[in-house]
C-alpha cells in the first residue's frame, strides 16, 4: 500500500487522469501538514474582539464576518437617511423663508346680525306670572349650544389669564381690526357700541315734537349717555337722560359718573344722576329701584322712550363664570326697565354667554313682553370677548307691577347656584325662539373660536 500513488511505482506518472492533474502524493499530504506551523496568523496576538467572542476562538480573524457586515451595512443605511431628513428640512426651511407669513386672516364678517324674531305664541302677564316657579338646575350646554365648542372656548380664555396687560393690549389690538376705532370723539368704546347699534337699528329715532327721554342703567361712567345726547342734541331736538350705576370707591373711580368729560357742544342740564335711596346707585337692593320709578314717573309722563342697560363686572380670572355671575345683575337691570319704559319704548340690554337655562329664560321673558327682539353684536365690540345685546322694540305691557314683584323675589333668592324660573317644557315648545336662540349662539361662539385662537397666535408670537 505504501507504493500506491507513490514515486516508487514506475506507472504513477504516467497515468492519465480527465483533469490532466496527477493526484496528490505522500508527499504532498506530508508537506501541507508541516506548512500549517508557518500560518502567519497563527504568531499574531489575539485582539479585544477574540477575548470576548462568545465561542472561545483563539484564532485571529483577518476577515470580517457576516453579522459585522449587516451590522456595518445598517448603519450606513442609517446614516444616510439622517443625511436626507437634514437635507429634506433645511429645503423646507429655505422654502418658507422665502414664502409669505403662513397664517392669513379670515376675511372679515361686515355684517352684523340685525334680523329681528317676532313672538307667535304670546302670553298674557298673569299666564307669565303662573309659569315662574324658581327651580335649581345643572348646566346642559348642548341645550341651545355645543357642550365642545363651549368648553373649547373657555380653554382658550384660561390660556390668556396669566399673561402680562401689555402683551394682551398689543395682541388685541392685532386680531380686532376694529379695535383701531377705539372711542373716536367720545369719552370712552361703549359709546361707539352705541352708535353702531343706532346705525343699524335707529335707537334714537325721535317721533314727533316731545322730548326725547332716556334712562341709563348701570352705565358709569357714562359712555352711552353721552352718545344719545349728542346724537339726538346734534339735529337740534331736546333730549334728556336719567342715569344709575353703582357707586364705586375712590380707586375705581373711573367707573363712577363723569359727566364732566361729556362733549362741550352737550347741555349740562341734560342729564340727572340718580343714586338710589341709599345713595350707593345698587340695583340688588329694592328700595334702589323703587327710587328710580318714582323719580322718573314724576319727572316723564308715562316713562322714557329708551332704556339701555350695559352693566357688568372685571371678569378677570372668572371668564368662565361670566355669565353666571352677569345673571342677577341682568334681572335686576330688566326690573328696573319694566318699573320705567313707556309702552312702545325700546330696550336695549348688554348679555354674555346665552347658554345657560337661566339665562335663556331672561330673553324668553323680554321675547314675550316685546313686539320682536334681536341678539346681536355691534362690530365695535371685541370678537373674542362674551358680550351681546339684545334690541327689544315696542313695549306691550308698561308697569306690570305683579310681575316685577315676582321678578324682586326671584332676584332676591338666587345665588351661586345654577336655576331656571321658566320650565325647559315651555321653552321646547316654542321651536321658533329655541331655533333663533341657538342659531344665533352658534354663528357668536365660532366667530369668538376664530379670534381667540388668531389671539393667542399674536401672544405667542408677537
Amino acid at each position: 500500500m505504501e507504493d500506491l500513488y507513490s514515486d516508487n511505482d514506475p506507472h504513477y506518472r504516467e497515468t492519465r487522469v480527465p483533469s490532466g492533474i496527477p493526484p496528490p502524493s505522500l508527499r504532498d499530504l506530508k508537506r501541507s501538514e508541516d506548512l500549517s506551523r508557518y500560518n502567519p496568523a497563527l504568531l499574531r496576538p489575539m485582539n479585544s474582539r477574540d477575548n470576548n467572542n462568545n465561542n472561545n476562538s483563539s484564532r485571529y480573524q483577518p476577515y470580517p464576518q457576516e453579522e459585522d457586515i449587516s451590522r456595518n451595512r445598517r448603519q450606513q443605511q442609517q446614516q444616510y437617511q439622517q443625511q436626507q431628513q437634514q437635507q429634506q428640512q433645511y429645503q423646507y426651511q429655505q422654502q418658507q423663508q422665502q414664502k409669505k407669513p403662513m397664517y392669513k386672516p379670515k376675511p372679515l364678517n361686515l355684517q352684523p346680525s340685525t334680523s329681528f324674531l317676532k313672538c307667535q305664541t304670546r302670553l298674557s302677564v298673569n299666564e307669565i306670572i303662573d309659569l315662574i316657579k324658581l327651580k335649581e338646575v345643572e348646566i346642559d350646554y348642548d341645550f341651545v349650544c355645543s357642550k365642545v365648542q363651549v368648553e373649547n372656548v373657555i380653554q382658550l380664555k384660561g390660556k390668556s389669564s396669566h399673561v402680562p396687560k401689555e402683551i394682551v393690549s398689543q395682541a388685541r389690538s392685532k386680531s380686532n381690526p376694529f379695535e383701531r376705532i377705539g372711542h373716536g370723539v367720545f369719552m370712552n368704546r361703549a359709546a361707539m357700541k352705541l352708535a353702531a347699534m343706532d346705525a343699524d337699528f335707529g335707537l334714537t329715532a325721535t317721533k314727533g315734537s316731545n322730548q326725547f327721554k332716556f334712562l341709563d342703567i348701570c352705565g358709569g361712567p357714562g359712555g352711552f349717555s353721552e352718545y344719545i345726547l349728542w346724537r339726538i342734541h346734534s339735529w337740534g331736538e331736546s333730549c334728556h337722560g336719567y342715569g344709575i350705576t353703582l357707586k364705586m370707591p375712590t380707586e375705581k373711580d373711573e367707573m363712577n359718573w363723569h359727566t364732566e368729560k361729556f362733549r362741550v357742544d352737550i347741555p349740562k342740564d341734560s342729564f340727572t344722576i340718580i343714586h338710589g335711596q341709599d345713595g350707593t346707585g345698587d340695583l340688588y337692593k329694592p328700595e334702589n329701584i323703587r327710587d328710580v320709578e318714582s323719580l322718573i314717573s314724576k319727572e316723564t309722563q308715562n316713562g322714557v322712550d329708551l332704556a339701555v342697560a350695559d352693566g357688568g363686572f372685571d371678569f378677570s380670572g372668572h371668564e368662565a363664570e361670566q355669565e353666571q355671575l352677569a345673571q342677577k345683575l341682568i334681572l335686576c337691570e330688566i326690573i328696573t326697565m319694566l318699573s320705567t319704559l313707556r309702552q312702545g319704548g325700546t330696550f336695549v340690554c348688554k348679555f354674555f354667554d346665552m347658554f345657560t337655562e337661566f339665562t335663556v329664560d331672561l330673553v324668553w321673558l323680554l321675547y314675550q313682553l316685546f313686539d320682536e327682539i334681536c341678539i346681536t353684536k355691534p362690530l365695535s365690540s371685541r370678537p373674542a370677548n362674551s358680550e351681546r345685546y339684545v334690541v327689544c322694540r315696542n313695549l306691550l305691557v308698561s308697569h306690570p307691577t305683579d310681575l316685577i314683584e315676582k321678578l324682586l323675589d326671584i332676584a332676591a333668592k338666587i345665588g351661586d347656584k345654577q336655576f331656571q324660573f321658566i320650565s325647559r317644557d315651555i321653552l321646547d315648545k316654542d321651536e321658533d325662539f329655541i331655533d333663533y336662540v341657538r342659531m344665533r349662539n352658534i354663528k357668536f361662539i365660532v366667530q369668538q373660536t376664530d379670534s381667540l385662537e388668531q389671539f393667542d397666535m399674536f401672544i405667542q408670537n408677537p
